[in-house]
């Protein structure tokens, strides 16, 4: 099981921040463009390779977001995350992928604060990653606990979540 945590920056004009390892040691970056719409970012590893591309749509009812493997969308979509349409109390969301496999994320009770990560269309299958945001921490710090041979794919949820649901930093 791997272990990762992201302390995002209180003040900043863009989101660039180190995801770390369990040493503090940073692993990957997640970094976005000053002005971009509709809004993108983008996973890469500590030596600058870009991996993954998150482009939310904008114009989604379900919160569409697209990724993308690489720096930009010439090897077409790898996943798409969409939310259910009703849910009340917990964020329900969707991932489909022909290769990384299907998830179902499911938000916490309390707040946006916690979310789980499962193999499959439910939270029935193998739980394969724990996002939890630290509450007394000015800056948005997350802990993250991956169950999955797909880390960095894992790792990009989380910054989607975090994008989507946590907007105010």
């Amino acid at each position: 099981m791997a272990q990762y945590t992201i302390r995002q920056k209180y003040f900043a004009l863009k989101d660039k921040f180190a995801i770390n390892d369990i040493y503090g040691e940073p692993k990957f970056y997640c970094d976005t463009k000053l002005i971009t719409i509709p809004k993108k970012f983008w996973l890469q590893t500590a030596g600058g390779k870009k991996l993954f591309m998150a482009r939310f749509r904008p114009f989604s009812i379900r919160g569409r977001v697209d990724i993308y493997r690489g720096e930009d969308k010439s090897d077409g979509i790898s996943a798409i995350i969409k939310q259910k349409l009703f849910c009340l109390i917990r964020k329900k969301l969707y991932v489909r992928s022909e290769r990384y496999g299907d998830y179902f994320i499911k938000g916490g009770v309390i707040g946006d604060w916690g979310f789980k990560i499962y193999e499959g269309d439910s939270d029935d299958g193998k739980l394969v990653a724990t996002i939890s945001k630290r509450v007394l921490k000015i800056a948005d710090t997350y802990d993250i606990y991956i169950d999955s041979r797909y880390e960095a794919f894992m790792l990009l949820l989380c910054v989607v979540l975090d994008a989507k649901y946590h907007k105010k930093h």
